[in-house]
This record gives C-alpha cells, structure tokens and sequence, in this order.
C-alpha cells in the first residue's frame, strides 16, 4: 500500500462536516437581516429585540457563531483539532432544542433539522476513523501508541 494522504479526509469526517454545513445558510441569513435593520434600515417593529441596536448585536453574534461553525469545520477536515466543530454542533443542537421546546417560536421542522444534523455531525466526528484523522494530524504522522491502533491510516490509492 502507498502512503496515505494527509489532503484527502476519511468519509466520515467529509460526512459530518456536510451534516454542520445545514446551520449555515440560516446564519448567514440572519446575520444579514439583523445587521441591515440594525445598522441601515429603519424598521417600525424589531424583530427579535426591542431596538435598532439589539437587532445589529444580534447580526453581529449570529456572524461571529458562523464564523465559528466554518472554522469547526476547517479545522476537522484539516485532522487539526475537533474543539471549535464540537462547540459549533453542540450550541447548535441546543439552540434547535430551544426552539422545539418553545411553541411561540413557529414551526418545528427547521429546528428539528437542525437538531438532526447537529446531532449527526457530531456523531460522525466521534466515529474511530475521524478520531484517527485527528490524531494523526490529518494522516501526517504516526498513531500514537496507546492511542487506539498502532497503525496510520492507510487507504487504498
């Protein structure tokens, strides 16, 4: 067998990053929205605070927990760590449950889905070939001994 590639990632870590990728494009939306009526747009009636000001933090939050999510989920693809992808999926699968538990929030499929990708991502990201990924930095060096199998990860060519 040939050496494997540090730059090509196990299936289960491409899987669980696909499953992170769903909160995406409801933060960037949100995001959007809340800065524009926050710091633009003059609107009658806030959406989720009571001022021009709290709509703009809330861009603002949803933005930087965005930018949190992407960086979960380089940073998994790239065997480096599995701190920022966790903290991403498990503040997302809270907030998901939040919103079930509330019934003034609307209807629950999109948080349901939310919750469900969240929950597989970070399930996937758990799994004995992404636990490998990471640890030996993206197939860069060596399992360490004790650390599960004594073998890298090898891969057909």
């Amino acid at each position: 067998m040939s050496e494997p590639d540090p730059r090509r990632s196990p299936a289960t870590v491409i899987a669980a990053v696909a499953a992170a990728t769903v909160v995406l494009p409801f933060l960037m939306v949100y995001a959007f929205l809340f800065l524009v009526r926050g710091l633009f747009v003059q609107v009658e009636q806030p959406d989720i605070t009571g001022s021009r000001s709290g709509e703009a933090a809330a861009g603002v939050v949803a933005l930087a927990f965005g930018i949190l999510v992407v960086w979960g989920m380089i940073s998994l693809l790239n065997g480096q760590h599995r701190i920022a992808f966790w903290a991403g999926q498990l503040i997302t699968a809270g907030a998901a449950v939040f919103l079930l538990l509330d019934s003034s929030s609307g209807q629950p499929q999109v948080p349901a889905v939310l919750l469900v990708a969240a929950l597989l991502a970070l399930g996937l990201s758990i799994s004995p070939a992404s636990t490998r990924w990471v640890r030996t930095a993206g197939g860069e060096r060596p399992l360490a001994a004790g650390r599960g199998s004594a073998q890298s990860i090898h891969r057909p060519s």
